[in-house]
């Protein structure tokens, strides 16, 4: 029995058709063709005026946090009463789904990812499929240690790399600058890509500065989070090397927006905003992309300000600031470039034959008007239906 979703508009991930059908047959994509004929039994969803693509990929999320709260707080909550933590999680599981949102890289709040993906592994809540770097890694007194797993030189580097790996991590995260342009040494950055990398762990670094972002391409980093004001050479750097860069933009746009009707502290606001009036990081990012930088979507969803359930803020700045020229390109990136930095290269981001059937269906035509990604209708994970007129089936 086949599954079969005919619409007006289908986008596979990089490419744009009229009046196609995709037919799904388990938990696979078996065609995308311009007409079938159903059989007996199987179920078709017409969709006239609706787009077809790709699930979408958040590839820096935080499910511990929730864009709502201190994040201190929250992170302090989270061992303190961890049922509390527990729905807040269930909560943002949700508010991704609803987002179109079928994939997550977590950059670490503790272990909250790692206990949200043996969940849904049983099958019992639906949400995601969620790889997770479990504790990311600081410096004694680093960027945010309250969360983390602070470690000091390389031989206590390799220890926590390692308690990851043990943890159930797919990644490993570093906080290689912060307060300071560079917060680990070399040689701590070294045995933290050659501990993740003898696990077969991808490894990926906080690394704002041009002095430590260096130093994680060097030390052999697979990626690079926010990106930054980086010199010429590192930017080359990175290029030459096909070190992944995931951007950012949501929290410093969002909060020097919006922070005030969050609740946000007038101070902190006003910080927001004069970064935002002179945005180096954000156009150090499209020069990266000009350049011919490998980029993924990623919206540092859980920050203030940013709610797991908005993507298309993100999509929104990214096109403000010149990163990319057109929408087409924007959700090629949330979609097919970034299931191939995750290593799902023809399994996930697209919809081809024998790809896993993680599919979102939008109302209207997001290349004329990128609001109808806000308008999610229905989403497949792994060819179930766990989003229907636009919220999660109760029960899945």
């Amino acid at each position: 029995m086949a599954t079969i979703l005919r619409s007006g508009l289908v986008f596979d991930g990089e490419k744009i058709s009229t009046d196609s059908t995709v037919v799904l047959d388990g938990d696979r994509i078996t065609a995308v063709t311009s007409s079938i004929v159903p059989g007996p039994g199987d179920v078709v969803f017409d969709l006239p005026g609706k787009t077809v693509l790709p699930g979408l990929f958040n590839c820096h999320a935080h499910l511990g946090w929730d864009g709502y709260g201190d994040l201190e707080a929250l992170s302090v909550a989270a061992t303190r009463d961890p049922v509390a933590a527990g729905l807040r999680v269930a909560r943002n599981l949700r508010g991704c789904l609803e987002a179109g949102v079928t994939t997550i890289r977590d950059l670490g709040v503790h272990h909250t990812a790692l206990s949200a993906k043996r969940i849904l592994q049983e099958g019992r809540i639906a949400g995601p499929r969620v790889y997770a770097a479990g504790a990311a890694l600081a410096c004694t007194g680093g960027h945010t240690w309250w969360c983390l797993r602070e470690a000091d030189g390389p031989d206590d580097v390799r220890r926590a790399v390692r308690e990851q790996m043990r943890a159930g991590a797919e990644w490993i995260k570093v906080m290689a600058t912060g307060h300071r342009e560079q917060e680990y040494t070399d040689a701590e950055l070294q045995a933290a890509a050659d501990e993740a990398h003898a696990h077969g762990l991808k490894i990926t670094a906080h690394a704002t500065f041009s002095k430590g972002a260096q130093a994680c391409v060097l030390a052999g980093f697979d990626g690079i989070e926010h990106g930054g004001d980086y010199s010429p050479e590192v930017e080359d750097l990175i290029v030459d090397r096909g070190v992944w860069i995931t951007p950012t933009f949501s929290p410093l746009v969002m909060q020097a927006r919006h922070g005030l009707e969050w609740g946000m502290r007038p101070t902190d606001v006003e910080r927001r905003r004069a970064t935002l009036a002179n945005p180096v990081r954000l156009l150090g990012v499209a020069r990266l992309a000009k350049k011919g930088a490998r980029l993924a979507f990623g919206t540092d969803s859980g920050s203030p300000v940013v709610p797991h359930h908005d993507v298309v803020s993100e999509m929104e700045a990214l096109l403000e600031f010149g990163v990319f020229e057109n929408v087409q390109q924007v959700l090629t990136v949330a979609t097919k470039r970034s299931a191939e930095m995750m290593g799902f290269a023809g399994t996930l981001g697209t919809l081809s034959p024998g790809a896993l059937a993680d599919i979102v269906v939008v109302d209207g035509n997001p290349f004329e008007d990128l609001q109808a990604m806000r308008r999610v209708d229905r989403v497949f994970v792994g060819g179930r239906l766990v989003v229907d007129g636009g919220r999660v089936i109760r029960g899945m």
